[in-house]
């Protein structure tokens, strides 16, 4: 029997050895996985088109996913996205989370985080963002974790494309969007901080040391410099 054709997809920053083999992918498992199937497994239960199917296991242990068709990015760092595309992440993000919230696999928690909702984890239809993977680091949790974190991912950073008042401008677009209420926003600056940070401390106890004057302590102390200027924006928004 002929051998499948192994295609390696590098995209990701974590999770080594993904390969796309036909119409499937073929990932690792580990101590994440029985969580993330289970997720899978309730997304395709919900009818949700948000993410891949789980398919299985192959010969050498690997999980078997269907392929996202579509366009993925390597290059985010600039933030320079349209208002369309900033609606269909903030649509996305939020088709995710109501797909577990107040079920089970939630845990007792809101819903269940994605924890890295990149545009490097996004396939892209059109030039919009249509469907997540890479659920590696999935978890419960608030919405809000997700929210601040993809804030940063997306939109705010020290090397953006626009001026500031341009990404707050799509920073607000995208929360309204998603439909995150008014009393939730006080504060969101110091969120998005807190969350990157603890992004970074979760990387230093995986041995992933990422070093003062890092790209990520660079986003971080940016990150600082700009919160009360989040907050105001939003604040004055509501």
């Amino acid at each position: 029997m002929e051998q499948e054709l192994e295609i390696p997809l590098t995209g990701g920053r974590i999770t080594k050895g993904v390969v796309r083999v036909g119409d499937t992918v073929r990932r690792p498992v580990g101590p994440h996985s029985p969580f993330v199937h289970q997720l899978l497994q309730h997304l395709e239960a919900v009818g949700s088109d948000a993410a891949p199917r789980l398919l299985g296991t192959d010969a050498k242990g690997r999980e078997i996913l269907s392929f996202q068709h579509g366009d993925v990015t390597t290059a985010f760092r600039a933030r320079d996205w349209s208002t369309a595309q900033i609606t269909a992440a903030a649509q996305l993000l939020r088709r995710l989370h109501d797909a577990t919230a107040g079920t089970p696999i939630a845990g007792g928690e809101e819903t269940v985080c994605h924890n890295d909702f990149s545009p490097l984890n996004v396939a892209f239809v059109d030039g919009l963002p249509v469907s997540a993977f890479d659920f590696d680091q999935a978890a419960p949790g608030p919405r809000t974790r997700d929210l601040a974190y993809a804030a940063w991912l997306w939109l705010l950073g020290a090397d953006i494309a626009h001026p500031l008042d341009c990404q707050l401008a799509l920073l607000r677009a995208f929360l309204d969007v998603y439909g995150f209420e008014d009393e939730y926003r006080r504060g969101f600056g110091g969120r998005i901080v807190a969350r990157v940070e603890a992004e970074r401390d979760m990387h230093d106890r995986a041995g992933r040391v990422t070093s003062p004057g890092s790209w990520l302590h660079l986003e971080i102390t940016w990150l600082s410099e700009h919160a009360d200027a989040i907050d105001r924006y939003l604040e004055n928004s509501i």
